[in-house]
């Protein structure tokens, strides 16, 4: 059987903290009505996994530092953010206290 030619795309890893209450009730909104409302993503146990084109979708409800993370990927072609527990905290960027 030949391999198959995959798609690959980049990713961001950031940390958490980065992510307001607001930013996480988005996220978690988007799993509970299962991607009817909220932020285009996957959760686990220690972060979430965002499309980068969220904001696009829901700009006017994202902390500011979520939109900056997120028009920073795309302009770095990233199509998704791994907001890990253990990820970097990126200098002058908010971060929240959990």
């Amino acid at each position: 059987m030949p391999t198959p030619d995959l798609p690959v795309e980049r990713f961001a890893d950031v940390s958490t903290a980065h992510l307001s209450p607001g930013d996480r009730a988005l996220l978690d909104l988007y799993i509970e009505t299962e991607g009817a409302d909220g932020l285009s993503c996957l959760v686990g146990p220690y972060g979430w996994l965002v499309y980068a084109s969220s904001e696009l979708r829901a700009a006017e409800h994202v902390s500011p530092s979520l939109a900056a993370i997120l028009a920073a990927a795309r302009a770095q072609r990233c199509g998704y953010v791994l907001f890990d527990r253990d990820g970097l905290q990126l200098d002058g960027v908010q971060t929240y206290n959990f």
